[in-house]
């Protein structure tokens, strides 16, 4: 999905991400259940900062999390919560599904340096999802991730729902380092999308 959309307010003091210190303290830690001390806090995160139709519910959370290629990844500095990375290791891509970074880093940088040192730790391509752009927020975001190298792609595209009875959600695609092919496209959609909705998929079956 987007980068979050940045509202809520935690507690904590954090140095300015400008200051490289910081960037190399950060710890990544992938978490496989909801019990981890810190799910809470960035499970509150989580559903400030995207909205309904573009997240999912706890229960098929808890499910997606038992996927090996799926990572809940937990970002924290000196114990404190930073922020998340929730994304999907395939053999030919890495999906970003889900980016927040903690309301009091907003504009200090943190989440520019979080999405840098992410491309940075594979070759793998990347790709994640933008709402349409009608506002200067919404153009904001894709310029966010433009600056980190990531290209805007044009083709006709729609998230399935996170919940049964939900609806398509219109979204645009932004790829990393290439634009994206329709084979790729359609690679993706009809590989990927099955496993990354499989929880949802499941769910709707009881």
């Amino acid at each position: 999905m987007n980068f979050g959309q940045i509202i809520r307010s935690d507690s904590g003091s954090f140095s300015k991400c400008t200051d490289w210190n910081l960037i190399l303290r950060m710890k990544h830690t992938r978490i496989k259940k909801t019990d981890h001390p810190l799910f809470a806090q960035a499970w509150r995160l989580y559903k400030k900062s995207f909205p309904p139709q573009e997240r999912r519910q706890l229960r098929t959370q808890r499910k997606v999390m038992d996927n090996p290629r799926y990572h809940f990844d937990l970002i924290t500095d000196e114990g404190l919560f930073v922020g998340f990375v929730l994304w999907w290791g395939f053999d030919d891509i890495r999906y970003i599904e889900h980016l927040a970074t903690s309301p009091r880093l907003r504009g200090k940088g943190c989440g520019r340096r979080i999405l840098e040192r992410f491309v940075s730790g594979s070759d793998a391509p990347i790709l994640l999802e933008v709402e349409h752009p009608t506002d200067e927020i919404g153009w904001r975001r894709i310029g966010f991730y433009r600056r980190a190298g990531f290209i805007l792609n044009e083709y006709p595209y729609s998230h399935p729902p996170y919940k049964t009875g939900g609806e398509y959600v219109p979204l645009m695609l932004m790829t990393w380092p290439d634009a994206l092919t329709k084979s790729n496209l359609k690679r993706f959609l009809e590989k990927h999308h099955p496993v990354i909705h499989e929880s949802v998929l499941s769910d709707a079956g009881k």
